[in-house]
């Protein structure tokens, strides 16, 4: 296969509506696999797009092969695909068909040594008779990969259940779910400060949640959650409207901007730069003291989609940063393109830099990189007093980090605000 195959959502919930329809017609059986190239984004990182593309076009490929259907294999995003399977005369038989899909795409993208192996993550739904609407289908098989994604074991008899329309959620699963819907996640945020005056300039909001049971849960897991549940788009929703109700609200006593991270996996989403101007729009913020944080991952999973939603974002007014500069593949041939006003160095760099030679030079080069495009540099990680001077030394414009500060409650970070006298003499 030559070119890259395209993402197809909107056909696929209409083929997938009209095979539901054909079931219930037919009283036939009707079955679902996600599948998901799980560990793309890396291959890209160290391997290059042209690796992961070719991997997308043979993944493809043989999903084409193995259906030999029309319309039934869709690619759903950056690395994920659906294929519908109709007509199943007994439905234990997806287990085979998933069996079959696995070995398959484990063997056709089985690249030489020097190249990481792809991680194949499959989920299920099952329509008995065509019993179930579309998306509850859909929703099904969501929660059956998100399980598997999430380290879950996936059993034929769970999904083969009567029913068929329980989602196979583990309690941290069920728990993130209610709290999404009940609005029970949190904002903690953390100051950025100008290196040169100690003065606060803005500060990041970072998600936190505890569960029921009184365990923290990491951002980068609830992340995760979402992402294989099917939620980033919602969870994103919700991380917007309460940043910008946020500022509204310190719009008018606190002279600070707020940063706010998407994740890599919407950044190409047509939907976000109208998620972000309605958001705007209902909260009256002034766009220019937003900042959308994406990391490296996010122009390097869809590149030209990414870029479009970036110029978007750019003509609104509001600032661009890219998180965790010098982690990912990066390419200056395209960071020279991305409209960002902000770069941010990896905490990995800024703690190392002062025994490291060498990432003391590196830290030193991306500030000088980042200063010839007209971009501020934020240094991460910033956890004592020897860290900040050597990045103020070298020209570092911003810092966020422990040694400022760690991420705080609403009302402790405005006392904190307003007790902040800048850094000591």
């Amino acid at each position: 296969m030559d070119q890259l195959p395209v993402i197809q959502r909107e056909h696929f919930i209409q083929r997938l509506c009209q095979a539901v329809e054909e079931a219930r017609a037919e009283e036939t059986h009707l079955g679902l696999m996600l599948i998901d190239l799980t560990n793309l984004a890396r291959i890209n990182h160290f391997h290059g797009y042209e690796a992961g593309d070719q991997l997308l076009k043979a993944a493809y490929g043989e999903l084409l092969e193995l259906s030999k259907l029309p319309d039934s294999v869709f690619r759903l995003g950056s690395h994920r695909f659906a294929f519908i399977l109709p007509d199943l005369g007994n439905p234990a038989y997806i287990a085979l068909a998933m069996n079959r899909v696995h070995r398959s795409l484990q063997t056709e993208l089985r690249e030489d040594s020097e190249v990481l192996g792809v991680d194949v993550k499959i989920g299920l739904g099952i329509n008995r008779q065509g019993n179930l609407d579309a998306m509850t289908m859909l929703a099904q098989a969501e929660a059956s990969l998100s399980h598997v994604k999430l380290g879950g074991v996936l059993r034929i008899e769970d999904v083969l259940a009567e029913d068929g329309s329980e989602p196979l959620q583990k309690p941290l699963e069920q728990s993130l779910t209610e709290a999404l819907q009940d609005n029970a996640f949190e904002l903690h945020y953390q100051p950025k400060v100008e290196l040169a005056t100690g003065t606060l300039r803005s500060a990041e909001a970072l998600l936190r949640w505890q569960s029921p049971e009184g365990e923290f849960v990491s951002p980068e897991l609830i992340v995760q959650w979402a992402e294989s549940a099917g939620r980033s788009y919602e969870l994103t929703k919700w991380l917007v409207h309460k940043t910008l109700r946020q500022l509204r609200e310190w719009q008018d006593t606190l002279d600070i901007g707020l940063a706010l991270n998407i994740p890599a996996t919407l950044a190409g989403d047509p939907d976000l730069p109208a998620l972000i101007q309605d958001a705007i729009a209902i909260w009256g913020v002034i766009p220019d003291r937003l900042t959308v944080e994406l990391t490296e991952s996010a122009f390097i999973e869809d590149k030209q989609s990414g870029y479009d939603n970036l110029l978007k974002l750019n003509k609104l007014g509001i600032n661009i940063s890219i998180d965790d500069f010098g982690t990912g593949y990066s390419s200056l041939s395209y960071f020279k393109q991305i409209p960002a006003t902000e770069l941010k160095i990896d905490k990995s760099f800024v703690d190392s830099m002062l025994v490291d030679t060498q990432d003391m030079e590196l830290v030193k080069i991306i500030i000088n990189i980042a200063h010839q495009f007209g971009l501020k540099v934020v240094g991460e990680g910033v956890e004592d007093k020897e860290s900040l001077h050597s990045l103020r030394a070298l020209g570092c414009d911003i810092v966020q980090g422990y040694y400022v500060s760690k991420p705080l409650p609403r009302n402790e970070f405005e006392a904190w605000a307003t007790n902040w006298k800048g850094f000591p003499q």
